[in-house]
């Protein structure tokens, strides 16, 4: 470690020694109007020379940018403490600050729950997906190990028994069973494989209260194909997403009918886009998928963050209609008028665990902020 903080420093220095000649040979950097040629704004401008930094220092196992990117073992890349202080919190576990909210989003979901079975709700769930460095530990730095005990177990034990579909432990169950990974090592989201074996285990633990609902089976979703793609999310803030290479696992359904889909503007009611179930972006405005060769004739209100994007095949192929929207894009007002206009058989909301302790979780439902409650 002494000997790459060394080399870091001496880089460093030898930049600040480099950049300016070669800003003002060159003229990497645009000149604002009223800006003289010596402000350190144009003389140290290393913007052309980040790619090429972030390559050499990555040999290093260094990354440019630690607080976005942390390079673990063998090629894997996590998330660093820029987004909701996740290593921090996976190595340090839950404080006092931590335990409030998860109390007040025990309260808040308890209160959705009630609110949403007034409007005629059959069932509302929240499948809480799982960090990269919840399933692969073992690829994070040494000093970057998670607790035992974390974060999102303190969550789980100040929600309402049975409202959240924990699949952490599935997803660990499932790295011993498959050859192929579960997550992308350069990315910050699980493959379509490991959306499966979350969706698997979300429908397992529904199917003990909707006895009725028919669900995908394992011999219906097989891994078909596997093929090489370039870097994800993580790689990309690197500059390197054209370099680092990773897996992409590629997942058939086979059903009696084709799962065939189209997709709306809920609010318009136009049609955006038809033909096959592909992976749905999580939608910043409500779009409405239908598929009418689905397992249930069910309409669920589905609210979800990335990792539903995955999951989106999944929902078209067992629910005839799923309402889609980022939960982020939404509020209690907004959340409230869909259950209204839209009268879902059911609401999911779908959040990976470190937004799950965000602070929209602790909104309550219309009837309750209103009144001040």
């Amino acid at each position: 470690m002494k000997k790459k903080v060394l080399i870091f420093v001496c880089v460093a220095l030898l930049a600040l020694t480099v950049v300016p000649v070669i800003n003002l040979k060159f003229g990497n950097t645009q000149k604002k109007v009223g800006e003289e040629w010596w402000s350190r704004s144009l003389l140290y401008n290393i913007d052309f020379a980040l790619p090429f930094l972030s390559r050499f220092f990555y040999q290093l196992g260094i990354s440019t940018y630690p607080n976005q990117v942390i390079i673990g073992k063998d090629d894997w890349l996590y998330f660093g403490d820029q987004y909701l202080n996740t290593i921090t919190v996976g190595r340090r576990g839950a404080n006092f600050k931590d335990v409030k909210a998860a109390k007040k989003i025990g309260l808040a979901t308890k209160s959705w729950g009630q609110w949403l079975k007034l409007k005629g709700v059959s069932l509302f769930q929240i499948m809480l997906g799982a960090d990269k460095s919840t399933i692969y530990p073992e690829f994070l730095p040494d000093w970057a190990q998670p607790v035992t005990y974390s974060i999102t177990d303190t969550l789980l034990a100040n929600v309402s028994r049975g409202l959240y579909v924990d699949t952490r432990l599935a997803l660990i169950e499932a790295k011993s069973q498959f050859p192929e990974p579960l997550y992308y090592k350069t990315d910050t989201h699980w493959n379509s494989l490991g959306a499966w074996v979350a969706f698997r285990a979300f429908s397992m633990a529904l199917s003990r209260s909707e006895t009725d609902l028919r669900w995908l089976s394992v011999q219906q979703v097989s891994v078909s194909k596997v093929n090489e793609r370039s870097g994800g999310d993580l790689a990309k803030f690197l500059w390197m997403k054209e370099i680092l290479r990773d897996s992409e696992v590629s997942i058939e359904i086979t059903s009696e009918y084709p799962i065939e889909t189209e997709q709306y503007d809920f609010d318009t009611e136009q049609l955006t886009f038809s033909g096959g179930n592909p992976k749905v972006e999580a939608p910043k405005h409500p779009l409405l998928i239908k598929s009418k060769h689905a397992l249930n004739h069910k309409r669920v209100l589905w609210l979800r963050d990335s990792f539903g994007t995955a999951i989106a095949p999944f929902m078209a192929a067992t629910f005839t209609e799923t309402l889609q929207l980022h939960y982020d894009a939404t509020d209690p007002v907004l959340f409230a008028r869909l259950v209204d206009t839209y009268k879902p058989d059911y609401v999911f909301i779908t959040v990976v665990e470190r937004g799950a302790r965000g602070e929209w979780f602790e909104n309550l439902p219309p009837s309750m902020f209103a009144s001040g409650k």
